[in-house]
């Protein structure tokens, strides 16, 4: 009986960190996302100092849950959101308003990406 116990407990424990897990990379993901947007619109509109404010604060965001990320996550999505966010700091540096907007689109496929990988769905689970 003892051992059925501890079994039920690690399964609860373990069933109890994933559900954590994704409700963290879903509430860091919609954040970044909507990061991400004002940034488009603000590149879009050419309003280059707000797009610099915005990636910056993306960057902010992203350095904040990288840690967390990184214990979560595959490390090559990890180094591809960060080689991603770096050409985008770099482009909207440069005013290139079509690079701009492909990196900013990248990014926010990537985000879409890591969370409909993470959610809990049949298809994830199998």
């Amino acid at each position: 009986m003892r051992t059925l116990t501890t079994i039920v407990v690690i399964v609860l424990f373990l069933i109890g960190g994933s559900f954590t897990s994704y409700r963290y990379i879903q509430t860091t993901t919609q954040n970044v996302g909507t990061y991400l947007e004002s940034v488009e619109q603000s590149i879009s509109s050419r309003n280059w100092d707000e797009a610099k404010k915005g990636s910056a604060t993306v960057r902010q965001s992203w350095d904040k849950n990288n840690t967390w990320w990184s214990i979560l996550l595959d490390h090559q999505e990890i180094d591809t959101i960060d080689l991603t966010l770096k050409r985008l700091e770099r482009f909207i540096e440069t005013e290139d308003l079509v690079l701009s907007l492909a990196e900013v689109s990248s990014l926010k496929l990537l985000f879409e990406q890591i969370y409909d990988k993470e959610r809990f769905t049949l298809k994830n689970v199998l």
